[in-house]
């Protein structure tokens, strides 16, 4: 019996998977990025110093019998690769494109005890801070999508400086503040802040500011009284403008104002890839410019992963198993399958012509040799 942390694959959905995932690494590798390989699991210390998000309900931990040190299944690539760049890529020119790709581990039913396992892709740029960095990652994703056929994505954009800030104005409600306008709720924040100055009415408008770049446009007015404010959303107006005439829509890109995960952790723009058939993420990014420190070398990242079962779940190509080149039935045949091999092709081999019979119920074979 297999436990419910692990996922059966049926075959016709492991070939779709695979296509998916596939289709991720090669669009990555075209942007210059150098595959590498990380262990499946890390030691507790490091993971809960750097990682994002941490907290010991959502990991799954055991103890290494030989040191007596507590060791974690991989819940995070991100700490892993910083840690790979900050000390095997001293000798490489910045910037530095890593990428990856495996399962990591979270526990996701505390009641039930339930285990997870999810399959990603991802891809970390280290050494460049400017624009087209952040640029680039929507480019990628951007290019993934098109390339699976899936379209309806959109591209929704939080920016940490900018949050820390308005968070910074709410002064003594701070915390309250904060709660409400994860929520959105324009009601609750009216509650806190009544007054006519500046800050009070951008703090009360900020809930209402989810939309394109127009919505971001007015609301760089509406904080043009506070320096960093005003720098966080241009940036944003710059980056929207910079991706639309690269291609991309200008209706996918949306700015979430109330947008506040992981404040701790991201230094600049936050990225969900969202879809409106299911309610998770496709993909996720952003810019984490202090996690290589950590390591004992510093250095501006940002970095994106794609979710291979979520974006399965919005795939509707079509799931046969792969087309098989050749089916060749019968022991003499044996050494026409080896040249058959030679010469790049598929082949499948079956005993009989009952074999070959039901084989073809399941598989899909463009030409038999019998």
């Amino acid at each position: 019996m297999m436990p419910n942390s692990a996922g059966n694959i049926a075959p016709g959905r492991s070939v779709k998977m695979n296509r998916i995932e596939n289709t991720i690494k090669e669009v990555v590798k075209s942007y210059g990025y150098m595959d590498i390989f990380l262990p499946i699991y890390e030691y507790y210390d490091m993971l809960k110093d750097t990682m994002h998000n941490f907290r010991d309900e959502n990991i799954i931990r055991f103890i290494d019998r030989n040191t007596g040190k507590s060791l974690v299944l991989r819940p995070d690539f991100t700490p892993q690769v910083a840690r790979y760049f900050a000390n095997y890529m001293n000798d490489f020119p910045l910037p530095i494109r890593l990428s990856y790709n495996g399962r990591v581990f979270r526990n996701v039913d505390l009641d039930k005890g339930v285990k997870s396992e999810k399959l990603q892709v991802g891809a970390e740029l280290f050494g460049n801070s400017r624009l087209e960095a952040d640029t680039e990652m929507l480019l990628m994703a951007k290019r993934v999508f098109e390339k699976l056929n899936i379209e309806g994505c959109k591209y929704v954009f939080g920016h940490s400086s900018f949050t820390r800030r308005a968070l910074e104005l709410a002064g003594e409600h701070k915390e309250e503040y904060h709660k409400h306008l994860a929520a959105k709720n324009i009601t609750a924040v009216a509650e806190l802040f009544k007054g006519d100055n500046d800050p009070e009415k951008f703090l009360r408008h900020l809930p209402k500011a989810f939309g394109g770049i127009e919505t971001v446009r007015e609301l760089a007015e509406k904080c043009r009284f506070d320096k960093e404010l005003a720098e966080s959303v241009d940036y944003i107006v710059t980056l929207f403008k910079k991706l639309i005439a690269l291609g991309l829509d200008a209706k996918s890109l949306v700015f979430d104002a109330s947008e506040s995960a992981g404040l701790e952790y991201y230094t600049g723009i936050t990225l969900s890839v969202l879809h409106a058939k299911i309610g998770e993420s496709l993909a996720v990014g952003g810019r984490y410019d202090n996690l290589t420190e950590n390591f004992g070398r510093k250095a501006c990242a940002c970095g994106m992963v794609f979710y291979v079962e979520e974006i399965y779940s919005v795939d509707e190509s079509d799931m046969s198993l792969k087309e098989i080149d050749w089916l060749v039935v019968g022991s003499e045949n044996l050494g026409k399958c080896e040249e058959l091999r030679d010469k790049g092709f598929s082949v499948f081999y079956a005993e009989d012509e009952k074999a070959k019979s039901e084989l073809e119920i399941s598989y899909n074979f463009l030409n038999t040799l019998s």
